[in-house]
């Protein structure tokens, strides 16, 4: 269990941990940063550089949740939007506390490693479950599901529910394959899907370029954070990609992405202003210019 979520914590060892032939570029262990007081306490950060890109995280989820909130005008599906960015902050906050401060436990205290074991469960189910929302915003957005039936409520978190039980049982019994169709699987299709939804409608083409970019971006990330993790560990070297490895890249460009995607909601929802233009002719004494 140690050995796996280790294994865990850097996805793209998928490929190579299990291949004896196959040496890994990346680096082993992540680095840490450690204060020692003068009791002999000591603290330590691992993998610093994601935890500013988890606070900025956790900021645009809140943020963009909150603005998405106060949207006026007609939006059936307000709340499954509201819903997916609330989660993607509270996602990267889980991933943040993961990878920089309980990614490394002691094997001795058991407990502490139920924590582990619990955090990373639950930011999978939830990266896998913010994907699983934009599929249902997308398909409200096209009227396919009705965002305001309670039948549509109980099929979302009836797939969250299912998301975090396949993900629990292919964690703890080291199912590799579904835990690979459900990191990179289960986001790809919901992720496409949805942008088939948007390309649908055509009151949206226009801002449709904003979503393009964001999805560019979250596509470079997971493909830096699977395929391409041995690349870029290769090309950094095993210095510099202990600090902008494969990881760095998933979470700096999915908070570029969930940027634009909010641009872009923003874009097609917010209400448009009626611009009355004043003229400087007079109605009653020249009608004929009107």
């Amino acid at each position: 269990m140690v050995q796996f979520m280790k294994y865990f914590l850097r996805l793209q060892n998928h490929f190579y941990e299990h291949n004896p032939s196959s040496n890994s570029s990346c680096p082993s262990t992540p680095l840490k940063w450690c204060i020692n007081d003068y009791d002999g306490y000591k603290f330590c950060i691992q993998n610093p550089t994601l935890l500013p890109l988890s606070i900025l995280a956790l900021l645009i989820g809140l943020f963009c949740s909150k603005r998405i909130s106060k949207l006026s005008g007609k939006f059936p599906s307000r709340w499954f939007y509201y819903l997916a960015f609330f989660l993607y902050g509270i996602m990267m906050t889980s991933a943040g506390i993961l990878h920089c401060f309980i990614g490394d436990l002691p094997k001795n205290k058991i407990s502490l490693k139920f924590i582990q074991l619990f955090v990373t469960i639950i930011d999978c189910s939830l990266t896998t479950s913010i994907a699983v929302t934009f599929l249902f915003c997308g398909l409200s957005d096209i009227q396919f599901l009705n965002p305001q039936s309670i039948f549509t409520h109980c099929l979302l978190f009836s797939s969250y529910f299912i998301l975090f039980l396949l993900w629990t049982l292919a964690i703890i019994h080291e199912w590799n394959t579904i835990i690979y169709a459900l990191y990179v699987g289960v986001i790809s299709i919901c992720c496409f899907v949805y942008l088939i939804t948007q390309l649908s409608i055509k009151s949206n083409r226009r801002a449709l370029p904003i979503l393009i970019v964001g999805g560019i971006y979250a596509s470079i990330g997971l493909i830096a954070e699977s395929f391409g993790a041995e690349h870029i560990c290769t090309s950094e070297g095993p210095f510099w990609s202990q600090y902008f490895g494969p990881e760095f890249i998933w979470c700096l460009f999915a908070n570029i992405s969930m940027a634009f995607i909010f641009i872009y909601v923003i874009r097609t929802n917010i209400e448009k202003q009626v611009i009355i233009k004043k003229y400087p002719i007079d109605m009653e004494k020249n009608p004929e210019k009107f």
